[in-house]
């Protein structure tokens, strides 16, 4: 997943759960341009503020070996 993807998941997560950015902003502790860059899959959020993020969303990251790898 490329950070264009991630952010459009996170978007309609939000929009789903009726949230604004800037209540995404105020609940998990992460700026509002930060909130605004990551969902246009512009900028580069450390593993902690996408975490944040997600945490508020009900979202969480999964890691998986690719298909292929050894």
């Amino acid at each position: 997943m490329n950070k264009t993807e991630l952010g459009k998941q996170i978007k309609q997560r939000r929009d789903l759960l009726r949230i604004t950015q800037e209540q995404l902003s105020e609940l998990s502790e992460v700026g509002i341009k930060t909130i605004y860059a990551i969902e246009q899959g512009k900028g580069n959020p450390s593993f902690e503020v996408l975490n944040k993020v997600l945490d508020i969303l009900g979202m969480e990251f999964e890691i998986t070996i690719k298909r292929g790898s050894n």
